[in-house]
């Protein structure tokens, strides 16, 4: 769900030398395209509009384009919506593994609210509307499908990056990563 950590996690990857391509950023990109102002409200209507004329699993083929230039075994995708983008990315790669992050609602208004990212809820009507419109998309579908759960509460981030680290290389295997 939004502010649930998904970009400490990219974050751990990526120190990790594990290349991360973001879906979100197939959706931003799609919003500046079309000039449109960059807001949740901009957000969503993209986001529904290319998968209602393209396909559920639009973004995740356009995110596989981007795996072809990849030369690695190990990749994470961050922000799968749906179980038709889970479908998808295993019809090309060889395993795919769900980690679903756990955070309370009021922990992610929190850290939502004060990271400043355009399109971001302010307050808990805009939080609440968000994540109705992610579960619509199938997130909850995705989250209880979920092969592993990282519950990202209150403790302080360098705790949780850690426990991540340890999570990822038990996962992937040490002699995987790089």
């Amino acid at each position: 769900m939004p502010g649930s950590g998904k970009s400490v996690v990219r974050e751990v990857a990526e120190e990790l030398g594990i290349p991360v391509l973001i879906m979100g950023d197939v959706i931003r990109d799609e919003v500046k395209r079309r000039g449109l102002k960059e807001e949740a409200k901009s957000y969503e209507f993209v986001m529904r509009d290319i998968r209602s004329k393209l396909g559920d699993q639009i973004v995740a083929k356009m995110i596989a384009k981007k795996l072809e230039l990849i030369k690695t075994d190990i990749v994470f995708i961050d922000g799968v919506r749906s179980l038709e983008e889970v479908r998808y990315f295993k019809t090309i790669a060889k395993h795919v593994h769900i980690l679903a992050l756990l955070s309370p609602f009021q922990t992610r208004l929190r850290r939502l609210s004060s990271r400043n990212r355009s399109g971001d809820p302010k307050n808990e009507e805009e939080l609440e509307e968000r994540d109705r419109a992610e579960l619509k998309l199938g997130l909850g579908d995705v989250i209880a499908k979920a092969d592993y759960y990282f519950v990202n509460d209150d403790r302080p981030k360098d705790v949780f990056k850690e426990d991540v680290k340890k999570a990822i290389i038990g996962l992937v295997g040490v002699n995987q990563i790089g």
